[in-house]
């Protein structure tokens, strides 16, 4: 929506806890703005961005190519080979409409299967956010109870934006 409701997604997904030294996918990373702001708070890690828009993957390798231990790849996250990481992050990507109704849930799932310490994504309210044609919010216990199917320990956190919660999975 604005950079302002970017830079709260991105401060959530931070309460997590220190990323140095990790390695990172980032699902639907667009033009690499979460690896700027990455950059700010950790260190010593390794980026992988993947994102199915060719323009943006070409965007975000130009204005990243001298950044050491950062790749970005085009491709479709939900049928590409990941690779194994420390930490699996989704940053409203996992938001967009898709024909494929469990696209949320298989993602997620796939996600956990890759990540060696944990997961990270946020998505839009079904309570504060209005779908739209592009779009589409969740109900945050839903979603919570999903993630403690694979591990009990999942965590909901709220209060950061009206209308976007962040889940936290820990290996």
């Amino acid at each position: 929506r604005n950079n302002d409701s970017q830079q709260k997604r991105f401060q959530a997904l931070t309460a997590w806890g220190d990323m140095s030294g990790c390695s990172i996918l980032d699902l639907g990373c667009g033009y690499g703005d979460l690896k700027l702001f990455l950059d700010q708070h950790y260190h010593d890690f390794i980026y992988l961005g993947i994102d199915f828009l060719k323009e943006f993957v070409d965007e975000a390798t130009r204005r990243f190519a001298t950044h050491l231990n950062t790749q970005f790849f085009q491709s479709d996250f939900l049928t590409a080979g990941l690779p194994e990481v420390d930490i699996a992050i989704a940053c409203g990507s996992l938001n967009y409409r898709s024909n494929n109704s469990l696209h949320p849930w298989q993602t997620i799932s796939r996600m956990w299967e890759i990540a060696n310490k944990g997961v990270i994504f946020n998505l839009l309210d079904i309570h504060h956010f209005a779908d739209d044609q592009v779009l589409c919010g969740y109900e945050p216990t839903q979603v919570l109870h999903f993630c403690q199917q694979l591990v009990p320990d999942a965590k909901l956190h709220t209060g950061y934006l009206t209308d976007d919660f962040t889940i936290f999975m820990r290996k």
